[in-house]
């Protein structure tokens, strides 16, 4: 049977600098910068290259996604969705659920409280809760379930990173 492998994905740390901007037109600020330019190396050797992307359209979202292209990420499979932009759990699952039988490894890239909520649904009590998806923390779930099935039933999780455990790396799980 196949396994299906998933990766959750937060985008890096954003500015509140600019009161100007909407929090839809939010950019990243240096630390996201730096952040994606490190952990873009990193996710690329321990995370499988993803056969879908399913991302917000934020910037900061697309701002992060663009920092993973092309170590772990070829742009064609990338589908931005209005939809996805602070996505609640339960939509994330159903985009889930939808994606084709024939995909792998689907990666989602979005936004809290959300993706948080996803990763513990998934967990379903398997492993402890997650408290908070840190900005440009993944989450990486194996199931050999089909992916209309999952989150009937605890899919394995294999690695949840966050960068502050990587050297080099300084982040920290404040929100942004």
């Amino acid at each position: 049977m196949t396994i299906r492998e998933l990766l959750v994905m937060r985008h890096a740390k954003s500015s509140w600098d600019r009161p100007e901007d909407s929090d839809f037109e939010r950019r990243l600020n240096q630390r996201g910068v730096d952040d994606g330019a490190k952990m873009a190396r990193i996710y690329a050797a321990e995370l499988p290259r993803p056969e879908r992307v399913l991302c917000s359209t934020a910037r900061r979202t697309r701002d992060t996604l663009a920092f993973l292209i092309p170590d772990l990420i070829d742009p064609r499979v990338v589908e931005y969705h209005d939809s996805l932009y602070l996505a609640a759990a339960t939509t994330w699952l159903n985009w889930i659920q939808a994606a084709p039988s024939t995909c792998q490894v689907l990666m989602l890239m979005g936004h809290n409280p959300g993706l948080t909520d996803l990763v513990n649904q998934l967990l379903a009590g398997a492993a402890p809760s997650l408290d908070n998806l840190p900005t440009l923390g993944a989450a990486h779930f194996r199931s050999r379930s089909k992916w209309s099935n999952w989150g009937e039933a605890p899919a394995e999780v294999t690695a949840i990173l966050r960068p502050k455990q990587f050297p080099n790396t300084e982040s920290h799980s404040h929100d942004g």
